[in-house]
């Protein structure tokens, strides 16, 4: 076992002994720290077919506005409009910021329900995904009328040099091939084209103080590797890219990680995925009472900013 980043053989025992905060997966699992970059990888990494079974259908937010939802499409309009949509307008900001581009063609690669995906559409952008869950797939075409494709990027039979951009957004940490991902990905861009990358970040504040408890670790065994800043600066460099960028990703998605890392009942996998709306309710009002203090910390771990800055997601890009 190595680490998946940099390639680096030379890796110790980080966190032993971890289990999935949703509970989905069995057994417990290793995190090996790289003595080269300090990137984190799990052991041992589950098989693809193993993994893609640890998806539940509600894994991902998706605003259920029919006239049935009741309560839940108010609970759902409110998380919306407080989290994910701030959210996402400010990732649209992040990405012009740091690639320039306010138009072309963007490929988005697990784009979940979608939902970041139409905030770029609404933005002037053409857009097309891919997405592997069937269910998430399903919500984006026919509820947002997006372009989205099911599978992955190795089984899509997709035109070389199309893209100006190709995001990722919290999914390469999920992938135990990063390497020949990317490899795909310079070769889908067009020359000069983008590449971004949302990862959560193994030096950032809240990984140190959080420890095993911080939600990117818990979420093993989906998270099959974490990345350092060096670590995914390396990756792109290996892939071809060059220009490479970094800034901490959106304020209240960093703030919403603490969250999850003090109470992991409240992510939309474990309180939608349990019956009963009073349990729901209850786990996302506490939720919400845990990006309090979620905000104050990922203020705090920005500074001093600049190149500097290690928050706990970050967006990472280099050019074709």
């Amino acid at each position: 076992m190595g680490c998946l980043f940099c390639r680096s053989p030379r890796v110790v025992i980080l966190y032993p002994a971890v289990r999935d905060h949703y509970g989905i997966a069995g057994g417990t699992y290793d995190f090996l720290r790289c003595e080269e970059c300090g990137s984190a990888t799990l052991d041992p990494l589950p098989a693809p077919d193993t993994l893609a079974a640890l998806y539940t259908p509600d894994y991902t937010f998706k605003p259920d506005e029919t006239p049935r939802a009741g309560l839940r499409a108010v609970l759902g309009a409110l998380e919306w409009r407080l989290f994910y949509g701030r959210g996402y307008r400010r990732r649209l900001e992040i990405f012009r910021r740091l690639t320039g581009l306010t138009a072309g063609r963007v490929l988005e690669v697990g784009c979940g329900s979608g939902l970041f995906l139409d905030c770029l559409r609404r933005a002037g952008y053409e857009v097309e995904g891919i997405e592997m869950s069937k269910t998430d797939v399903e919500y984006a075409r026919a509820r947002l009328g997006l372009p989205v494709l099911h599978g992955t990027l190795e089984t899509q039979p997709l035109e070389d040099d199309r893209y100006d951009a190709v995001l990722m957004i919290y999914v390469l940490e999920h992938i135990p091939n990063p390497h020949e991902i990317l490899a795909r990905v310079f070769r889908l861009l067009k020359p000069g084209g983008w590449a971004l990358l949302g990862l959560p970040v193994m030096d950032s504040g809240q990984a140190r103080l959080l420890g095993a408890r911080w939600s990117a670790v818990t979420e093993a065994p989906r998270h099959v590797a974490i990345p350092s800043v060096a670590g995914a600066r390396r990756l792109l460099e290996a892939a071809g890219f060059r220009e490479i960028r970094s800034a901490p990703s959106p304020l209240v998605e960093n703030a919403g990680h603490i969250a999850l890392s003090l109470l992991p009942g409240a992510a939309t996998p474990c309180s939608c995925g349990r019956p009963g709306l009073a349990r729901e309710l209850l786990y996302r009002c506490a939720g919400a009472l845990c990006m309090l203090p979620g905000l104050l910390l990922a203020y705090a771990e920005r500074f001093p900013g600049g190149e500097r800055a290690r928050a706990g997601t970050m967006f990472f890009c280099g050019r074709k």
